[in-house]
Protein backbone atom coordinates (compact mmCIF):
# COMPACT_ATOMS: atom_id res chain seq x y z
CA UNK A 1 0.00 0.00 0.00
CA UNK A 2 1.15 3.75 -1.29
CA UNK A 3 2.04 5.92 1.94
CA UNK A 4 0.29 9.51 1.47
CA UNK A 5 2.98 11.45 1.29
CA UNK A 6 0.75 14.54 0.10
CA UNK A 7 -1.01 14.52 2.87
CA UNK A 8 2.04 13.82 5.21
CA UNK A 9 3.08 16.91 4.04
CA UNK A 10 -0.44 18.84 4.02
CA UNK A 11 -0.01 17.69 8.16
CA UNK A 12 3.96 19.10 8.78
CA UNK A 13 3.06 22.56 6.43
CA UNK A 14 -0.11 23.24 8.69
CA UNK A 15 1.82 23.06 11.82
CA UNK A 16 4.15 25.11 10.64
CA UNK A 17 1.82 27.50 9.17
CA UNK A 18 0.34 27.89 12.56
CA UNK A 19 3.62 29.42 14.29
CA UNK A 20 3.91 31.97 11.69
CA UNK A 21 2.77 35.12 12.40
CA UNK A 22 -0.35 36.80 10.61
CA UNK A 23 1.47 38.54 8.06
CA UNK A 24 3.80 35.96 6.95
CA UNK A 25 0.98 33.93 6.80
CA UNK A 26 -0.89 35.54 4.48
CA UNK A 27 2.05 36.42 2.54
CA UNK A 28 2.66 32.57 1.88
CA UNK A 29 -1.32 32.81 0.81
CA UNK A 30 -0.21 35.29 -1.68
CA UNK A 31 2.73 33.57 -3.01
CA UNK A 32 0.81 30.21 -3.36
CA UNK A 33 -1.56 32.17 -5.12
CA UNK A 34 0.95 33.40 -7.23
CA UNK A 35 2.60 30.49 -8.28
CA UNK A 36 -0.17 28.72 -9.18
CA UNK A 37 -1.47 30.49 -11.53
CA UNK A 38 -1.04 30.30 -15.08
CA UNK A 39 0.24 32.57 -18.03
CA UNK A 40 -1.12 31.76 -21.38
CA UNK A 41 -0.14 32.62 -24.94
CA UNK A 42 -0.56 31.95 -28.31
CA UNK A 43 1.06 28.46 -27.95
CA UNK A 44 -1.09 27.35 -25.36
CA UNK A 45 -3.86 27.57 -29.41
CA UNK A 46 -1.47 25.10 -30.76
CA UNK A 47 -1.22 22.64 -27.09
CA UNK A 48 -5.05 22.62 -27.19
CA UNK A 49 -5.35 21.72 -30.57
CA UNK A 50 -2.80 18.45 -30.30
CA UNK A 51 -4.22 17.27 -27.44
CA UNK A 52 -7.82 17.92 -28.56
CA UNK A 53 -6.85 15.57 -31.72
CA UNK A 54 -5.12 13.20 -28.88
CA UNK A 55 -8.30 12.73 -27.78
CA UNK A 56 -11.02 12.53 -30.78
CA UNK A 57 -8.59 10.05 -32.44
CA UNK A 58 -8.46 7.70 -29.26
CA UNK A 59 -12.59 8.07 -29.26
CA UNK A 60 -11.93 7.19 -33.03
CA UNK A 61 -10.91 3.47 -32.41
CA UNK A 62 -14.96 3.01 -31.53
CA UNK A 63 -15.70 3.79 -35.06
CA UNK A 64 -13.24 1.88 -37.11
CA UNK A 65 -9.41 2.70 -36.46
CA UNK A 66 -7.30 5.38 -34.50
CA UNK A 67 -4.73 7.27 -36.87
CA UNK A 68 -1.24 5.88 -36.18
CA UNK A 69 0.01 9.42 -34.97
CA UNK A 70 -0.79 8.61 -31.50
CA UNK A 71 2.73 9.88 -29.63
CA UNK A 72 2.80 13.74 -29.12
CA UNK A 73 6.15 15.31 -28.38
CA UNK A 74 6.59 19.13 -26.43
CA UNK A 75 10.23 20.00 -26.98
CA UNK A 76 11.41 23.24 -25.53
CA UNK A 77 14.25 24.48 -23.42
CA UNK A 78 14.56 24.28 -19.81
CA UNK A 79 12.57 26.93 -18.28
CA UNK A 80 10.64 27.20 -21.55
CA UNK A 81 7.31 26.02 -19.43
CA UNK A 82 7.06 22.96 -21.15
CA UNK A 83 6.17 21.22 -18.01
CA UNK A 84 3.72 23.75 -16.58
CA UNK A 85 1.67 24.05 -19.70
CA UNK A 86 1.74 19.98 -20.45
CA UNK A 87 0.16 20.13 -17.09
CA UNK A 88 -2.40 22.94 -17.44
CA UNK A 89 -3.81 21.16 -20.44
CA UNK A 90 -4.12 18.22 -18.77
CA UNK A 91 -6.09 19.58 -15.83
CA UNK A 92 -8.20 21.72 -18.20
CA UNK A 93 -9.26 18.28 -19.83
CA UNK A 94 -12.61 16.64 -18.76
CA UNK A 95 -11.66 13.85 -20.60
CA UNK A 96 -8.88 13.10 -18.40
CA UNK A 97 -10.78 13.09 -15.14
CA UNK A 98 -11.27 9.80 -12.76
CA UNK A 99 -13.71 7.40 -14.19
CA UNK A 100 -15.67 4.46 -12.37
CA UNK A 101 -16.11 1.43 -14.86
CA UNK A 102 -19.17 -0.09 -14.92
CA UNK A 103 -17.87 -3.02 -12.04
CA UNK A 104 -17.09 0.15 -9.95
CA UNK A 105 -13.41 0.15 -10.28
CA UNK A 106 -12.46 3.40 -9.86
CA UNK A 107 -9.69 4.69 -12.77
CA UNK A 108 -7.77 7.31 -14.57
CA UNK A 109 -7.71 7.25 -18.17
CA UNK A 110 -4.59 9.47 -18.60
CA UNK A 111 -1.10 8.54 -15.98
CA UNK A 112 1.16 11.18 -15.66
CA UNK A 113 5.10 10.22 -15.12
CA UNK A 114 8.29 11.58 -14.99
CA UNK A 115 11.18 9.49 -16.91
CA UNK A 116 13.68 8.18 -14.54
CA UNK A 117 17.19 8.90 -14.30
CA UNK A 118 19.44 6.97 -16.42
CA UNK A 119 16.79 5.96 -19.02
CA UNK A 120 16.68 1.94 -18.96
CA UNK A 121 13.97 -0.36 -20.01
CA UNK A 122 13.96 -1.98 -16.46
CA UNK A 123 13.80 1.91 -15.15
CA UNK A 124 10.60 2.84 -17.10
CA UNK A 125 9.07 -0.11 -16.79
CA UNK A 126 9.36 0.22 -12.87
CA UNK A 127 8.37 3.83 -12.95
CA UNK A 128 5.37 3.56 -14.91
CA UNK A 129 4.01 0.15 -12.76
CA UNK A 130 4.43 2.53 -9.57
CA UNK A 131 2.69 5.22 -11.33
CA UNK A 132 -0.43 3.31 -11.94
CA UNK A 133 0.07 1.80 -8.15
CA UNK A 134 1.09 -1.29 -9.10
CA UNK A 135 3.84 -2.43 -6.57
CA UNK A 136 6.76 -4.67 -7.58
CA UNK A 137 7.92 -6.83 -5.11
CA UNK A 138 10.50 -9.10 -6.86
CA UNK A 139 13.94 -7.92 -7.66
CA UNK A 140 14.61 -10.96 -9.71
CA UNK A 141 12.06 -9.49 -12.76
CA UNK A 142 13.86 -8.90 -16.08
CA UNK A 143 13.54 -6.02 -17.59
CA UNK A 144 11.39 -7.40 -20.52
CA UNK A 145 8.92 -9.42 -17.77
CA UNK A 146 8.66 -6.09 -16.30
CA UNK A 147 7.78 -4.47 -19.73
CA UNK A 148 5.57 -6.68 -20.46
CA UNK A 149 4.18 -6.14 -16.93
CA UNK A 150 3.23 -2.82 -17.49
CA UNK A 151 1.81 -2.94 -20.55
CA UNK A 152 -0.64 -5.60 -19.18
CA UNK A 153 -1.85 -3.25 -16.54
CA UNK A 154 -2.14 -0.02 -18.78
CA UNK A 155 -4.74 -2.40 -20.13
CA UNK A 156 -6.05 -3.75 -16.87
CA UNK A 157 -6.53 -0.22 -15.51
CA UNK A 158 -7.65 1.37 -18.73
CA UNK A 159 -4.80 3.94 -19.53
CA UNK A 160 -6.08 5.31 -22.62
CA UNK A 161 -2.60 8.24 -22.32
CA UNK A 162 0.51 8.08 -20.88
CA UNK A 163 2.21 11.61 -20.34
CA UNK A 164 6.46 11.31 -19.80
CA UNK A 165 8.47 14.25 -18.81
CA UNK A 166 11.69 14.28 -18.73
CA UNK A 167 12.13 12.56 -21.90
CA UNK A 168 15.98 14.09 -22.71
CA UNK A 169 17.40 11.65 -20.27
CA UNK A 170 17.55 9.21 -23.57
CA UNK A 171 19.85 11.43 -25.13
CA UNK A 172 22.36 10.70 -22.34
CA UNK A 173 23.02 7.01 -23.82
CA UNK A 174 26.36 5.63 -23.95
CA UNK A 175 25.92 4.32 -27.09
CA UNK A 176 23.51 3.97 -30.54
CA UNK A 177 22.21 0.62 -29.22
CA UNK A 178 20.74 1.88 -26.22
CA UNK A 179 19.15 5.15 -28.19
CA UNK A 180 18.12 2.79 -30.54
CA UNK A 181 16.45 0.22 -27.28
CA UNK A 182 14.77 3.60 -25.98
CA UNK A 183 13.13 4.36 -29.38
CA UNK A 184 11.99 0.83 -29.39
CA UNK A 185 10.29 1.10 -25.86
CA UNK A 186 8.29 3.77 -27.25
CA UNK A 187 7.34 2.21 -30.28
CA UNK A 188 6.53 -0.52 -28.39
CA UNK A 189 4.05 1.48 -26.34
CA UNK A 190 2.15 2.58 -29.50
CA UNK A 191 1.72 -0.78 -30.43
CA UNK A 192 0.30 -2.60 -27.57
CA UNK A 193 -2.41 -5.48 -29.43
CA UNK A 194 -5.97 -4.25 -29.00
CA UNK A 195 -4.92 -0.88 -26.97
CA UNK A 196 -3.96 1.90 -28.95
CA UNK A 197 -2.18 4.10 -26.14
CA UNK A 198 -1.63 7.79 -27.04
CA UNK A 199 1.74 9.28 -25.95
CA UNK A 200 2.58 12.98 -24.48
CA UNK A 201 6.34 12.69 -24.40
CA UNK A 202 8.31 15.88 -23.06
CA UNK A 203 11.87 17.37 -23.44
CA UNK A 204 14.33 19.53 -24.34
CA UNK A 205 14.57 20.47 -28.34
CA UNK A 206 16.84 17.73 -28.95
CA UNK A 207 14.44 15.09 -28.00
CA UNK A 208 12.95 16.44 -31.75
CA UNK A 209 15.86 15.42 -33.50
CA UNK A 210 15.91 12.12 -31.91
CA UNK A 211 13.35 11.15 -34.31
CA UNK A 212 15.42 11.56 -37.10
CA UNK A 213 17.91 9.10 -36.31
CA UNK A 214 18.59 6.53 -38.76
CA UNK A 215 17.14 2.85 -37.86
CA UNK A 216 13.70 1.54 -39.18
CA UNK A 217 12.42 1.49 -35.31
CA UNK A 218 12.82 5.48 -35.72
CA UNK A 219 11.58 5.91 -38.73
CA UNK A 220 8.18 4.35 -37.59
CA UNK A 221 8.12 5.92 -34.57
CA UNK A 222 8.48 9.38 -36.79
CA UNK A 223 5.24 8.14 -38.34
CA UNK A 224 3.71 7.72 -35.23
CA UNK A 225 4.35 11.24 -33.67
CA UNK A 226 3.51 14.95 -33.88
CA UNK A 227 5.94 17.49 -32.46
CA UNK A 228 5.66 20.95 -30.66
CA UNK A 229 7.79 23.34 -29.92
CA UNK A 230 7.85 25.76 -27.00
CA UNK A 231 10.54 28.32 -28.34
CA UNK A 232 12.87 30.67 -27.27
CA UNK A 233 11.68 34.24 -26.87
CA UNK A 234 13.52 36.94 -28.66
CA UNK A 235 13.92 40.27 -29.40
CA UNK A 236 12.21 42.40 -30.47
CA UNK A 237 9.21 40.20 -31.74
CA UNK A 238 8.43 39.23 -28.34
CA UNK A 239 9.01 42.20 -26.12
CA UNK A 240 5.38 43.64 -26.57
CA UNK A 241 3.49 40.25 -25.03
CA UNK A 242 5.93 40.27 -22.36
CA UNK A 243 5.53 43.65 -21.16
CA UNK A 244 1.98 42.73 -21.08
CA UNK A 245 3.01 39.49 -19.26
CA UNK A 246 4.87 41.27 -16.73
CA UNK A 247 2.72 43.68 -16.01
CA UNK A 248 -0.04 40.88 -15.44
CA UNK A 249 2.09 39.30 -13.30
CA UNK A 250 3.15 42.05 -10.79
CA UNK A 251 -0.70 43.86 -11.07
CA UNK A 252 -2.69 41.12 -10.92
CA UNK A 253 -1.08 38.20 -9.35
CA UNK A 254 1.20 40.02 -6.88
CA UNK A 255 -1.36 43.12 -6.42
CA UNK A 256 1.86 45.50 -6.94
CA UNK A 257 2.19 48.57 -8.73
CA UNK A 258 4.74 48.12 -11.64
CA UNK A 259 7.52 50.98 -11.71
CA UNK A 260 7.35 52.74 -14.84
CA UNK A 261 11.16 51.53 -15.59
CA UNK A 262 10.29 47.20 -15.72
CA UNK A 263 7.57 48.29 -18.41
CA UNK A 264 10.03 49.66 -20.83
CA UNK A 265 11.74 48.25 -23.82
CA UNK A 266 15.28 48.12 -22.76
CA UNK A 267 14.32 46.65 -19.22
CA UNK A 268 12.15 43.80 -20.99
CA UNK A 269 15.13 43.29 -23.05
CA UNK A 270 17.45 42.74 -19.90
CA UNK A 271 14.70 40.02 -18.72
CA UNK A 272 14.37 38.31 -21.69
CA UNK A 273 18.39 38.13 -21.81
CA UNK A 274 18.88 37.34 -18.22
CA UNK A 275 16.49 34.47 -18.87
CA UNK A 276 17.96 33.07 -22.16
CA UNK A 277 15.03 33.77 -23.84
CA UNK A 278 13.33 30.96 -21.72
CA UNK A 279 9.27 31.65 -21.30
CA UNK A 280 8.76 29.95 -17.95
CA UNK A 281 12.21 31.17 -16.32
CA UNK A 282 11.46 34.72 -17.21
CA UNK A 283 8.05 34.60 -15.31
CA UNK A 284 9.66 32.65 -11.86
CA UNK A 285 12.27 36.04 -12.19
CA UNK A 286 9.28 38.50 -12.77
CA UNK A 287 7.71 36.30 -9.58
CA UNK A 288 10.51 36.46 -7.89
CA UNK A 289 11.13 39.95 -7.68
CA UNK A 290 7.86 40.40 -6.39
CA UNK A 291 8.13 37.84 -3.61
CA UNK A 292 11.21 40.25 -2.18
CA UNK A 293 9.20 43.47 -2.54
CA UNK A 294 6.29 41.81 -0.89
CA UNK A 295 9.20 40.75 1.81
CA UNK A 296 9.97 45.00 1.89
CA UNK A 297 6.68 45.84 2.41
CA UNK A 298 6.64 48.13 -0.63
CA UNK A 299 3.81 49.23 -3.12
CA UNK A 300 5.94 49.31 -5.74
CA UNK A 301 7.94 47.10 -7.70
CA UNK A 302 11.52 47.99 -9.15
CA UNK A 303 14.51 47.34 -10.90
CA UNK A 304 16.05 47.07 -7.50
CA UNK A 305 13.96 43.94 -6.84
CA UNK A 306 14.77 42.20 -10.04
CA UNK A 307 18.60 42.59 -9.85
CA UNK A 308 18.04 40.95 -6.22
CA UNK A 309 15.99 38.52 -7.38
CA UNK A 310 18.14 38.04 -10.15
CA UNK A 311 21.46 37.99 -8.21
CA UNK A 312 20.18 35.31 -5.38
CA UNK A 313 19.05 32.93 -8.50
CA UNK A 314 22.36 33.12 -10.81
CA UNK A 315 25.11 33.84 -7.74
CA UNK A 316 26.59 36.84 -9.75
CA UNK A 317 28.47 38.96 -8.63
CA UNK A 318 27.56 43.04 -9.27
CA UNK A 319 29.61 43.45 -11.91
CA UNK A 320 27.51 40.43 -13.83
CA UNK A 321 23.97 41.24 -12.69
CA UNK A 322 21.96 42.17 -16.06
CA UNK A 323 19.78 44.25 -14.39
CA UNK A 324 21.82 46.78 -13.05
CA UNK A 325 24.95 46.97 -15.38
CA UNK A 326 26.01 49.85 -17.96
CA UNK A 327 25.24 49.90 -21.63
CA UNK A 328 27.21 46.61 -21.62
CA UNK A 329 24.74 44.71 -20.07
CA UNK A 330 24.14 42.48 -23.03
CA UNK A 331 27.88 41.42 -23.03
CA UNK A 332 27.02 39.63 -19.96
CA UNK A 333 26.64 35.46 -20.42
CA UNK A 334 23.76 34.29 -18.04
CA UNK A 335 25.75 31.13 -18.27
CA UNK A 336 28.83 32.40 -16.79
CA UNK A 337 27.37 34.35 -13.88
CA UNK A 338 29.16 32.09 -11.27
CA UNK A 339 32.47 32.60 -13.59
CA UNK A 340 34.29 35.64 -10.92
CA UNK A 341 32.93 33.30 -7.93
CA UNK A 342 34.84 30.18 -9.34
CA UNK A 343 37.94 31.98 -10.47
CA UNK A 344 37.85 33.45 -7.23
CA UNK A 345 38.00 30.09 -5.66
CA UNK A 346 40.53 28.69 -7.70
CA UNK A 347 43.25 30.76 -7.35
CA UNK A 348 42.09 31.17 -3.20
CA UNK A 349 44.68 28.54 -2.36
CA UNK A 350 47.93 30.50 -4.23
CA UNK A 351 46.08 33.35 -2.23
CA UNK A 352 46.39 32.12 0.97
CA UNK A 353 50.16 30.13 0.45
CA UNK A 354 51.22 33.76 -0.85
CA UNK A 355 50.66 35.28 2.44
CA UNK A 356 51.21 32.18 4.43
CA UNK A 357 48.19 31.37 5.99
Amino acid sequence: MQKSYALFFREAAQALLETMDPDLRERAAQIGGMNTAYIGTARDIHLDEAFEALIVNSAAELFGKAGKRRALFVVGEAGSGKTTAVEKHILKRREFAPRTAADGTEYLPLIPMDAPKPLTVKGLAKEGLKAIGYEVNNPRLLATDLFELWKDQLRERRVLFLAIDELQHVLRGDTVKELQTVADVIKSLLEIPGWPLHLILSGVPELAGFLDQSGRSNRQLKERSKVIELRRMTFPEDIPVMTKIVNKVVAVEAGLKPDTAILREEFVHRLLHASSGAFGSMIQTTRHACEIALRRESATLGVDAFASAYALESGCRPSQNIFNAGDDWKDILPSNSLQELVVEGRNMPQKRKKEGK
